[in-house]
């Protein structure tokens, strides 16, 4: 298909797919689905991703997962384009034999589509679920037995492990389901059953094995947050330099005349408009958090939901002029070359696999050496700390000088170092070495900095105070420099104060719900009280963090 040889050729992975390749490596090694052994951290926004990279590493004999991961998105993309087409196909009566291309011809002349199709990331995996749910839905027409309509509900349900935003295109097409079949209330019990089981009992050990209810990157995205304005303009960065709202209102056009068409027949009706409401809702759902630092990525779902019914158009006078203007126009606006960031030396979003092939020097950057290459420095303090035998915390200055400072006696890894390319530093490090993520997706207690909303995924940087509270020995004496972002020499009583916030109150349990030894005990306090704690927030300034978690009282004296 188009679609696969448009993704091989700009294949890449980038460097929040090597997130996914350490904790795929933890597993294989043995460690759990954790970031660093000792430390329950979930950085894998998407379960059932993480877990197909495992199954693949395991079968393989592979701990790095990185040059499978770009193969496994790229097949599993090009399979949801296939059974997404052969869906919508199926609308159309067999007397209707010349179909023409229209959506499915916006989607392939769009660059973010033809990248994302691999990545390493999780979206060719959502490609194929929300095709896999529409070819399943369209099916049903024909028939709504009970052990199909429990099938059905089953793959809807894994929506939120392919990633949490996905509940609700879930819920759409449950929903979507039920007014399609009306089942007796034995087949709705068995579906709903069907459709909750693996997500509720994966819920159930999110929050006993982690002690939060989300994946640990939401908390650090803001993911309940609102933001409108943010949203529209991520929107119209994807719109804009496609002139992507043409082929839409034209495609509105030809999904007006399907619906004419199918109304008189209520269950093709159902079909028809249930992954658009699902792709309104979810692109409501982009908008109001603000959209996301990567172009295009989190709208590409959105769009795919939404040109479902129409990727073919029924041969007619309309829609022979609605494809003969798309075709028109991709020359015109689509096709490479057409999105440019905003300049400036820190943007809201990046255009992500222009900025790696640049960073790697690597047209294809798509093996876990293009990235760790870049960071040799880095690597050699890690290996350097392994081979001393010394406890080493590894970390950055003001000009990202390498510094490093003795570590904490009570932490099970013997090295640990901070990763501002946290899929990067993460790779370069062996799994014994613990990785200190300097932006908060890996860090329980940086997820959760009260920082004013920012760029997605990287508004909660980790000042060196913070870090040296948490990680470095405190009887040793250490570097009172900055880092790149938090530039000024800080105070020891600085240093004091979040030492002593670390250890009070729901600072303290939070610390103790990821890194306490896990036991029965330990679940079960996690798990009741995970939604207490996801909804704790930390001063990012210190002294206030001291005064919000121990009162307002100082440290204790030392003697």
């Amino acid at each position: 298909m188009v679609i696969a040889v448009l993704g091989y050729l700009a294949r890449w992975i980038c460097d929040d797919a090597l997130i996914y390749t350490r904790a795929v490596e933890q597993i294989l090694s043995g460690n759990g689905p954790v970031y660093s052994a000792g430390e329950r951290v979930e950085t894998s926004t998407g379960v059932l991703w993480q877990w197909l990279l495992a199954g693949a590493g395991f079968v393989s004999g592979e701990t790095d997962t990185a040059t499978i991961s770009w193969m496994l998105g790229l097949a599993l993309t090009t399979a949801g384009f296939a059974l997404a087409v052969a869906a919508t196909q199926r609308l159309h009566p067999r007397a209707a034999a010349w179909l023409l291309p229209a959506g499915a011809v916006v989607l392939l002349a769009l660059p973010p589509v033809w990248e994302y199709a691999t990545s390493g990331l999780e979206t060719g995996l959502t490609t194929c679920w929300m095709a896999g749910c529409w070819w399943l839905l369209v099916r049903l027409r024909e028939s709504t037995s009970g052990p199909a309509i429990a099938g059905a509900a089953f793959v809807f349900g894994l929506g939120p492990l392919v990633r949490p935003e996905l509940t609700v295109v879930a819920l759409v097409f449950l929903a979507g389901l039920w007014l399609l079949a009306r089942p007796g209330w034995r087949v709705v019990l068995a579906a709903a059953g069907a459709a909750a089981a693996l997500p509720f009992g994966y819920e159930i050990f999110r929050m006993g094995y982690y002690g939060i209810v989300v994946p640990l990157p939401a908390l650090t995205k803001n993911a309940d947050a609102s933001l409108w304005g943010r949203g529209f303009h991520y929107l119209t960065d994807f719109a804009d330099p496609y002139f992507l709202w043409l082929p839409l209102v034209l495609l509105t056009v030809g999904l007006a005349a399907l619906v004419r068409r199918v109304r008189a027949y209520r269950a093709d009706l159902i079909v028809t408009l249930t992954p658009v409401v699902a792709g309104l809702l979810l692109l409501v759902y982009v908008l109001k958090v603000g959209g996301d630092y990567m172009h295009a990525r989190m709208l590409l779902p959105v769009l795919f939901l939404l040109l479902l019914p129409v990727l073919v158009l029924r041969w007619s006078r309309t829609g022979a002029a609605l494809a003969l203007v798309i075709v028109a126009w991709v020359p015109l606006y689509a096709g490479s070359g057409r999105y440019h960031e905003a300049p400036g030396p820190v943007r809201a979003i990046d255009d992500e696999r222009a900025y790696y092939v640049s960073w790697t020097h690597t047209d294809n950057p798509t093996q876990t050496e293009d990235y760790t290459r870049q960071q040799r420095d880095l690597a050699a303090a890690v290996e350097a700390a392994r081979k001393s035998g010394r406890r080493t915390l590894i970390y950055q200055g003001v000009h990202n000088e390498i510094l490093t400072a003795p570590l904490r006696e009570d932490l099970p890894a013997r090295a640990a170092v901070v990763g501002v390319y946290l899929g990067t530093a993460g790779m370069l490090a062996p799994p014994d070495v613990a990785i200190v993520d300097f932006w908060g997706l890996a860090n329980p207690v940086g997820a959760r900095f009260a920082f004013p909303p920012g760029k997605p995924g990287h508004s909660k940087p980790l000042s060196n105070i913070w870090l040296l509270a948490d990680y470095a020995d405190p009887a040793a004496p250490v570097a009172r420099t900055g880092n790149f972002v938090f530039q000024r020499d800080f105070d020891p009583a600085e240093l004091a104060a979040a030492r002593h916030a670390l250890s009070c109150g729901d600072l303290a349990e939070i610390r103790e719900s990821t890194r306490e030894p896990m036991s029965l005990d330990r679940f079960w306090r996690n798990l009741t009280g995970a939604w207490d704690r996801t909804w704790v927030r930390v001063p990012p300034e210190p002294l206030a963090a001291e005064r919000a978690f121990c009162g307002s009282g100082g440290p204790p004296q030392q003697g």
